[in-house]
């Protein structure tokens, strides 16, 4: 390509930029390829040097689980762009390739696949303009406007791909599809119905042109033809797009040889958030007090030959080496055989933070190691009755590593690391690959932590809950959007989390911040006992420099939270919004919508599900109530 792309870092392990992402360009559409072909790890051949690594021994270990010859987080490399061309390091690069591959040209309506056009540019174009193809060119057009004043016509690119569950993606044969519409149209067959098509078994004759025509009457895929003319210029066939969202292709008519035969193509718009969930893991740096290394493991297991249980053999520990090491750390290591890899990664997504969880909410920590700086905030400057404490992030270390990506639907974060769903891997070598490429941001937040205590007494005094949460739970049962088992949807999730969509709206009211520079991570689990939620935002997006947690320094805090409630109660498409009984994907949500409590879904952990406001401001039962 002529030109580079330029792609903040941070956004190359997110829904924008991630491996198998498509983004769009000034060059046209684009999609990243597998990590190990960027140019940065090719040309590094995976010689390391210290400071292209993340020092996060807790969270390497828990990508281990699955990754099991994994030995490194590599940090994706920082590259400054000047002039649109400029480098600093020729070899600090992604790599992509152009998404969709069929382009057709706007001004004589010309459609073919990338590399015909490339083969006729450099077959009929002058010497000295062949290296001009990119971005793409019609050479049709720059052969006829030949004697007159030069002039590069640009080519666009088709706005239908296809897309399948487990991650793989492919172009549309519109080749094909002409012909199969053909069949269809001399069959009279029904084109809204949904059904199988085998391309495949579609011949297409040799040395046939193709045109691509929108109609200026028709807006929808009537509207939209392609033209398949012989080498004299004899129409085949004209075929419209009418009935290709209820067609579903074949796998293995556009992978040869594949074994897949099961998994069937689904045709989208290319720009439709349905074509990437990337699989994104997170960790907050915390001292990994519990680490195990070669000599606690054979203290360990030393003293477990001996006869000793967990409980007895940590406070042995303690009181002979001065090492804190939690019976459950050690009872996990005997389970797993002493296995020290094994003992960490074992965890759940929600038992993994909950060691967050506990160092946040039980330590008294002012720094550790300039990576985290928090403290806990007066009781006096919030709602001390609702919320049982606040803790004012001033640093915060947050690591982030795609594994794994899948198309048409999410899946839960604890698949993120089994053979549960079938998915695609980030790299061509799949679960042996030896590093994942990761982001290490550094920011600010505010921890919110409930009292147990406090939300028992609010669900048993108000039957009307549980009956409202049972309305999403029925919806998640029926849906296949399975981002969250049905038994995890709580009353107390439901809340927390739509509380902290409220938090992130009002800050974008009285404070400026941009929701989209805003994040939550949850941590809610019955089991576990844990309820809270972590507003923060990283290095590189507004407010990252202490606007934040300003607010924990005054009464602010605590208007912030009756302002975001105040502000709930009133919703722009009420009273539809406050009543309905269901909406959003998968009628997951209940009393939320854009104009009252949804995000950016960056800025979601949830895809914008299992919001519910009139939980917290309804004035029978709301949680927040007699704030307002």
């Amino acid at each position: 390509m002529g030109q580079y792309e330029q792609i903040q870092t941070r956004k190359t392990i997110s829904a924008y930029g991630g491996v198998g992402s498509i983004i769009e360009t000034r060059d046209g559409a684009l999609i990243i390829k597998n990590f190990d072909e960027w140019v940065f790890f090719e040309k590094i051949q995976e010689q390391f040097e210290e400071h292209n690594l993340i020092n996060d021994s807790r969270f390497k270990n828990r990508l281990s689980k699955y990754f099991q010859q994994l030995e490194y987080l590599v940090k994706i490399p920082i590259n400054e762009l000047h002039s649109g061309y400029k480098l600093d390091n020729q070899f600090a690069l992604l790599s992509a390739r152009y998404f969709p591959e069929w382009f057709y040209c706007n001004t004589c309506h010309k459609f073919d696949h990338i590399s015909n056009w490339k083969r006729h540019w450099d077959n009929q174009v002058d010497a000295k303009d062949k290296d001009n193809f990119y971005p793409p060119k019609c050479f049709n057009c720059y052969i006829k406007n030949q004697q007159r004043k030069k002039k590069f016509y640009d080519l666009e690119q088709v706005r239908f791909i296809l897309t399948a569950p487990n991650g793989d993606i492919a172009d549309i044969p519109w080749d094909r599809w002409a012909f199969y519409k053909k069949a269809k149209k001399e069959q009279k067959t029904d084109e809204d119905k949904e059904e199988i098509v085998s391309l495949g078994q579609i011949e297409v004759p040799e040395d046939i042109v193709m045109e691509y025509k929108t109609s200026d009457k028709l807006d929808d895929l009537k509207g939209i033809g392609i033209c398949v003319k012989n080498s004299r210029g004899e129409q085949l066939t004209y075929s419209t797009l009418s009935g290709l969202f209820n067609s579903r292709i074949k796998i293995q008519d556009l992978i040869p040889n594949t074994q897949e035969i099961d998994i069937l193509f689904k045709p989208v718009i290319r720009s439709s958030n349905s074509v990437y969930y990337p699989n994104i893991l997170s960790s907050i740096f915390i001292p990994n007090e519990d680490e195990l290394n070669s000599f606690k493991i054979n203290l360990i297991k030393d003293l477990y030959s001996k006869g000793l249980h967990a409980d007895i053999i940590s406070s042995v520990i303690q009181t002979t080496n001065k090492l804190n090491i939690t019976p459950e750390v050690i009872q996990r290591l005997i389970d797993n055989n002493f296995s020290s890899r094994e003992s960490e990664i074992s965890k759940s997504e929600n038992e993994y933070r909950f060691d967050e969880y506990k160092f946040i909410t039980t330590k008294i920590v002012e720094e550790i190691g300039g990576e985290l700086i928090f403290n806990k905030i007066d009781d006096a400057l919030f709602q001390k009755d609702l919320i049982q404490s606040i803790y004012k992030m001033d640093k915060i270390k947050i690591t982030f590593a795609q594994t794994s990506y899948t198309r048409q639907e999410p899946i839960s974060v604890d698949t993120f690391l089994t053979d549960n769903v079938i998915k695609n891997f980030t790299s061509n070598y799949g679960k042996d690959t030896r590093y994942l490429p990761a982001v290490e941001s550094f920011g600010e937040g505010i921890f919110f932590d409930f009292d147990i205590d406090v939300l028992t007494k609010w669900l048993n005094e108000n039957d009307t809950i549980s009956s409202r949460i049972n309305l999403i739970v029925r919806n998640l049962s029926n849906s296949e959007y399975q981002i969250k088992k049905p038994e995890e949807i709580t009353p107390q999730f439901v809340l927390i989390h739509t509380f902290s969509h409220l938090i992130i709206k009002e800050l974008e009211y009285l404070c400026g911040y941009p929701s989209t520079s805003i994040q939550e991570r949850l941590y809610i689990d019955d089991k576990l006992g844990m309820y809270g939620v972590l507003i923060y935002t990283i290095a590189g997006t507004e407010g990252s420099y202490g606007g934040i947690t300003s607010l924990c320094d005054s009464d602010k805090i605590g208007k912030l939270i009756n302002s975001a409630m105040v502000r709930a109660c009133d919703c722009a498409t009420d009273p539809i919004c406050y009543h309905t009984s269901g909406q959003g994907v998968g009628n997951l949500n209940l009393s939320a919508c854009f104009s009252c409590t949804l995000l950016p879904e960056t800025s979601c952990e949830m895809f914008n599900c299992f919001l519910d406001r009139r939980l917290l401001v309804d004035k029978e039962y709301g949680y927040f109530k007699n704030q307002i």
